[in-house]
């Protein structure tokens, strides 16, 4: 099977150390966290009024997917095939008035809560959903859904606490209060180390050629060290297959891209937490550790099922499950329980 390349973002390091104020301040790029600089989405704008901001950013950084017992097997086809037969499908995507993609973050921190010998690792999770007019406006969803332990009978035993104290928020059993708040600075998104406007993401290259170079371009906009950019490259990538709202053709373009990068793999038989199938797109996320970026695509659709990092020792296990991406006509609401 060919080798081909996203290789991935997010300083798994940061994912618990850098918190974002908002979810549109998610950053996709694994080079910009080795830089020392703060994590950030590549939807970017300033969303009032959200509490427990650290359990918050726990949820909206990205990490290795919860389910580790399906081991995909590799396919007869090539991965540059399978990621060519998933750009054709992405030029067939559909549009509309928003540009809108809903998330599922759950996370596991290795953290134990409890007392006396009864400990327990918790489960928080949450819905984030951003929506962006073709005008400009935008908003930001969330919902906050129980937290769950993961040791029932051990923490029954510590007393059934139904709150848990943690860095600048908590956890909690009960579900959360689901909102929708206007954006009022409107939808910007990151590009690696470059902020773009709706406008500068619809005139993105269509070309795989062109459309890489303009992505290293933004890469060393916040890096120059080669092997940041190198690292940089096939993430960056990947974000313009659902996280920006670039047109059918880039997005194809950058799916052509990626087939042409020598370092990642494209494996049949994976699945993605919730169970649905797909192949999985693995890349090394930092070229001198065995921490890996692993997509899972469905190639009969190009759409993007979830995002995970595996071989990270000691960060715990965090997932995020893609459950829309996309344009709609759809007006903006706030998150529902799916």
């Amino acid at each position: 099977m060919d080798e081909l390349t996203p290789q991935e973002l997010t300083s798994v390091r940061s994912l618990y150390d850098d918190l974002p104020a908002d979810p549109f301040a998610k950053a996709r790029v694994e080079t910009r966290m080795r830089a020392r600089t703060r994590r950030r989405l590549p939807w970017k704008a300033g969303v009032v009024g959200l509490t427990a901001a650290a359990a918050l950013a726990a949820a909206i950084v990205v990490g290795p997917a919860l389910r580790t017992d399906e081991q995909p097997t590799r396919t007869a086809l090539s991965g540059h095939s399978i990621l060519l037969a998933a750009a054709t499908k992405a030029k067939s995507a559909p549009t509309g008035e928003y540009w809108h993609v809903k998330r599922l973050y759950t996370i596991r921190p290795d953290k134990l809560h409890g007392k006396n010998g009864n400990t327990y690792r918790l489960e928080s999770s949450r819905l984030v959903e951003q929506w962006v007019s073709d005008d400009g406006r935008a908003w930001t969803g969330l919902k906050e859904l129980p937290a769950r332990p993961l040791d029932q009978a051990a923490w029954r035993r510590d007393g059934a606490p139904t709150e848990w104290k943690v860095e600048d928020g908590r956890f909690s059993t009960s579900e959360g209060e689901s909102r929708l708040t206007p954006v009022k600075e409107g939808g910007r998104f990151q590009l690696a180390g470059e902020d773009l406007t709706l406008e500068q993401v619809k005139a993105l290259p269509a070309a795989p050629a062109a459309l890489k170079e303009r992505v290293l371009q933004a890469i060393r906009a916040g890096v120059d060290e080669k092997s940041f950019v190198d690292d940089g490259l096939p993430i960056t990538l990947a974000s313009l297959l659902y996280e920006l709202p670039v047109s059918p053709d880039v997005r194809a373009a950058a799916y052509r891209a990626l087939a042409d990068l020598p370092t990642v793999t494209v494996e049949e038989g994976a699945k993605d937490p919730r169970g649905r199938a797909g192949v999985a797109v693995t890349f090394p996320i930092q070229h001198d550790k065995p921490t890996r970026g692993r997509l899972i695509v469905d190639p009969s659709t190009s759409m993007v099922l979830s995002y995970e990092v595996t071989h990270a020792s000691g960060m715990g296990s965090k997932a995020e499950v893609v459950l829309a991406a996309g344009w709609t006509d759809a007006e903006p609401s706030p998150p529902t329980a799916e």
